[in-house]
């Protein structure tokens, strides 16, 4: 009689979703601080260059820069490769935004009011806002300090767990004491580039440079909105800058000027309520 052999596929392990989420969570980051470090590098290029191809009256807004079609395909690429980095640091965003979103609201089913009071699903909206819009080294860079924060905390949460049975108790302190520091500082530099991003917009605003300017400026003026309301960094940056200018303020404007602080420091008390209550569920 003939045998026939019979062939079986061994079945293959379950990937773990942790670890494949996590995979996604981190190249998002290392895309987002790679290739936003080679365009924020392009940028300074041109900065720096900006004088072979511009005149005065391109300077003052008098009349347009020529536009120099580039006549060989390494030119074109030259060309190309800014808008690649920008674009695909903003995809980078995106997924690692999504993922840690997808990981808060996994079998839960969120509101609007929901998605719309976290920061992750803001910073979505402003990254794909920002897709579609015109590149600038001022739009990815809050994302960029984001993505450094957010790998180097990780980063130092491993070393602490490795050397912490080498280390002493008043050691660990210190050092958790000053990551906690340098943490609340980036936020809070984080904080002032999301501002630096409304400046610029109002600036291409003002000066047509832009065509959708206007536009964007009212979108993301939406969404900072969101920002003030249930982000704590956002909030005590802006306190931070309204007493700077607290004094300078003229006799006429003090009545708005105290609302403004008011709100603000109403708005401060909710996020502690709410942190709070996240805090002892």
């Amino acid at each position: 009689m003939a045998v026939q052999k019979v062939i079986r596929k061994k079945s293959k392990a379950k990937a773990d979703p942790l670890a494949r989420q996590k995979a996604i969570w981190m190249v998002g980051h290392g895309l987002t601080l790679g290739l936003g470090a080679i365009y924020g590098l392009f940028y300074l290029y041109q900065c720096l260059t900006f004088y072979r191809y511009r005149s005065w009256k391109t300077l003052f807004l008098i009349s347009r820069p020529t536009q120099n079609k580039p006549k060989t395909w390494l030119k074109w690429l030259w060309r190309l490769c800014p808008q690649i980095a920008y674009r695909l640091s903003l995809i980078g965003a995106l997924a690692a935004h999504s993922v840690t979103s997808y990981q808060t609201w996994l079998n839960l089913n969120p509101t609007w009011y929901d998605l719309l009071s976290q920061e992750n699903f803001q910073g979505i909206l402003i990254a794909a806002l920002w897709l579609f819009s015109r590149a600038s080294i001022f739009k990815i860079l809050p994302f960029m300090l984001s993505s450094f924060l957010h790998l180097t905390v990780k980063d130092a949460k491993k070393d602490e767990k490795d050397t912490k049975s080498a280390e002493d108790a008043d050691e660990e302190k210190t050092k958790s004491s000053k990551s906690a520091d340098r943490t609340t500082s980036l936020l809070h530099v984080i904080a002032y580039s999301e501002l630096v991003v409304v400046v610029t917009l109002i600036f291409d605003t003002v000066t047509f440079r832009d065509g959708v300017a206007g536009f964007l400026l009212v979108m993301y003026l939406s969404i900072y909105w969101l920002r003030l309301n249930f982000s704590p960094y956002a909030q005590e940056t802006l306190l931070r800058l309204v007493m700077k200018v607290d004094q300078k303020v003229p006799p006429k404007y003090q009545p708005q000027w105290k609302e403004l602080k008011q709100f603000l420091y109403l708005r401060m008390d909710d996020s502690r309520k709410r942190q709070a209550e996240v805090a002892n569920k």
